[in-house]
């Protein structure tokens, strides 16, 4: 049996956030017209998970920025090399 893929939801914004019975529900929304939020998804997480599923998106948060900073500085060297390139071939001998 082929796996399913999850479902995915597009959101910009915590809309609410509650703790009851050792459950948090967290609501989150995108931006509609104006400062309206039109709710999209709730994600229940239970309160003694909260935090190692906070600090594993925090890690791939730090990840991914690492790896686009990297990505940076690798296109900035190629452009500066593509730009020193034409200026030794023409120094004089």
């Amino acid at each position: 049996m082929a796996e399913e893929a999850p479902t995915e939801y597009f959101v910009e914004r915590v809309a609410n956030m509650s703790h009851a019975n050792g459950v948090f529900r967290i609501t989150f929304a995108q931006q509609a017209e104006g400062d309206s939020l039109r709710p999209q998804v709730r994600l229940m997480i239970p309160a003694n998970q909260l935090s190692p599923i906070l600090q594993g998106i925090s890690n791939a948060a730090k990840d991914i920025g690492e790896q686009v900073q990297a990505r940076i500085e690798e296109n900035k060297d190629e452009s500066a090399e593509k730009q020193d390139a034409p200026k030794k071939a023409k120094a004089p001998k």
